[in-house]
């Protein structure tokens, strides 16, 4: 059987959401759509890589054989795997926040929503060709499956993931889904091809020319699925033919989202709260977060996996944040639409925080590293942004922690730094053990962090 990602219906990201409902301007369709880009930029290399981690996959395969892992394989298979996942959670999240422009009301020109197609389509591609790779590499190898099954706290990884990534790439009624979408990007070949000449959209379409064969149906499963696909399918009324494809593309990746996520229906950190944590931040604080529901940064262990720069300034650029879109000024209400934080401070003057900071500032734009390499500056990860803006800087030196071969900082390390005086110290905290729904200060801070999450 042919396979395809994902069951049938979209989840509700309440939060997020919450800014969409009504019109969504043409300002902000098209930011959508560039963050969108950019998170491909992003996201195709790391699909990439996963399938050439020839050492970790060398591990799988001897384990195998074998009949059983040993530490170091279990080590690096599993990290490899939350690479997987942090990557495949980033293209569905991707595709997530391209729907609102599915909507009939939708404030956006046709080339807008033709660009919002083509990401939403080549995230579509990349996730079925990584589903693909996963689970032929080990379609043989019944260990290995069961190594990926068992689920792992260090790396925050569910169990039974591999299971469920195999059964939502046998449905062939979204199959049809993403045929609808494919057969739109046939018949729009050309339209989508002079999108090439667009600012940066050239490595979206050089990463769909790689993937998009992966969504190829055979004929027997198109015949199976079309009675199904008759009822199943969701007719927008009043939609565009190109909104009519973005949203076949987002009703098959929907319940995988649901699936993925913890069910909180709003983030813990309130508009009063935000504003209590606001008036305590000076500009170089770090702000680490944790989203209860999230699937990101899996190979950064700890409760906390999350690091940004507050910078201070007013409006849009008040955080220096790398997120799947890459490094970016954002709000600090962007920045805090999470359900824990902790806010560190680093033990140094003004002056040699103003340093840091412009020395933070050259890293904007830069695109998000979901290899996790802290060699390479060219792309990098959350942590990277406050270990290239302080080391260094007085007497604030980082150790990274080799993690299954890489060289890391974890937002966690972080964490314990403050908690141990060593360079930062803890200012406030919100969410973890002891204070879930309220900010804690002073002193009493470094004890409620030493006791780690909840």
């Amino acid at each position: 059987m042919e396979m395809f990602l994902g069951p049938d219906h979209m989840a509700t990201r309440t939060v997020m959401r919450e800014g969409y409902r009504g019109i969504l301007s043409v300002v902000d369709a098209d930011d959508t759509v560039r963050a969108g880009v950019r998170a491909i930029a992003s996201l195709g290399p790391a699909v990439v890589g996963i399938e050439a981690a020839e050492m970790e996959l060398a591990d799988a395969r001897r384990a195998a054989v074998r009949g059983h892992f040993t530490p170091d394989e279990d080590a690096n298979v599993q990290a490899w795997f939350a690479r997987y996942l942090t990557a495949r959670a980033g293209l569905l999240e991707t595709i997530d926040d391209l729907r609102p422009i599915t909507e009939a009301d939708v404030n956006a020109d046709a080339e807008t929503q033709l660009r919002a197609f083509v990401v939403a389509y080549t995230a579509a591609c990349l996730l079925v060709r990584a589903g693909r790779f996963l689970v032929s590499s080990f379609a043989d190898h019944t260990l290995i499956q069961r190594k990926l099954n068992e689920g792992e706290p260090r790396f925050r990884i569910p169990r039974k993931q591999y299971t469920a990534i195999r059964k939502s790439l046998t449905d062939p009624v979204n199959g049809l889904r993403l045929r609808h979408a494919q057969h739109f990007a046939d018949e729009h070949r050309a339209d989508i091809e002079s999108l090439g000449g667009h600012p940066d959209f050239a490595i979206v379409l050089e990463y769909l020319r790689e993937a998009e064969s992966s969504l190829r149906v055979g004929v027997r499963e198109v015949v199976k699925a079309r009675i199904d696909y008759r009822s199943h399918s969701v007719r927008r009324r009043h939609a565009s033919a190109v909104q009519q494809a973005i949203f076949a593309i987002a009703e098959v990746f929907g319940r995988v989202i649901a699936e993925t996520r913890l069910q909180w229906r709003t983030k813990r950190i309130t508009e009063p709260t935000r504003r209590q944590i606001e008036a305590l931040l000076e500009p170089g604080d770090v702000i680490i977060t944790r989203h209860d529901d999230a699937m990101s940064n899996l190979f950064l262990p700890g409760y906390w996996p999350h690091a940004a720069l507050y910078v201070g300034e007013p409006g849009q650029r008040q955080v220096l944040e790398a997120r799947k879109d890459g490094v970016l000024f954002r709000t600090l209400d962007d920045t805090l639409a999470v359900d824990a934080t902790v806010v560190i401070r680093p033990n140094l003057t003004a002056r040699q925080i103003a340093r840091a900071l412009a020395q933070a500032i050259t890293h904007e734009g830069k695109l998000y590293d979901f290899d996790f390499d802290f060699f390479r500056a060219d792309r990098l990860v959350c942590t990277e942004v406050v270990y290239r803006a302080y080391d260094g800087v007085g007497d604030l030196h980082f150790e990274l922690t080799r993690r299954t071969g890489r060289l890391t900082l974890s937002a966690e390390d972080l964490v314990k730094m403050a908690v141990e005086n060593r360079g930062f110290r803890p200012v406030a905290v919100f969410g973890a053990t002891g204070c879930p729904d309220t900010v804690v200060t002073g002193p009493d801070v470094a004890g409620f962090l030493a006791t780690g999450g909840d």
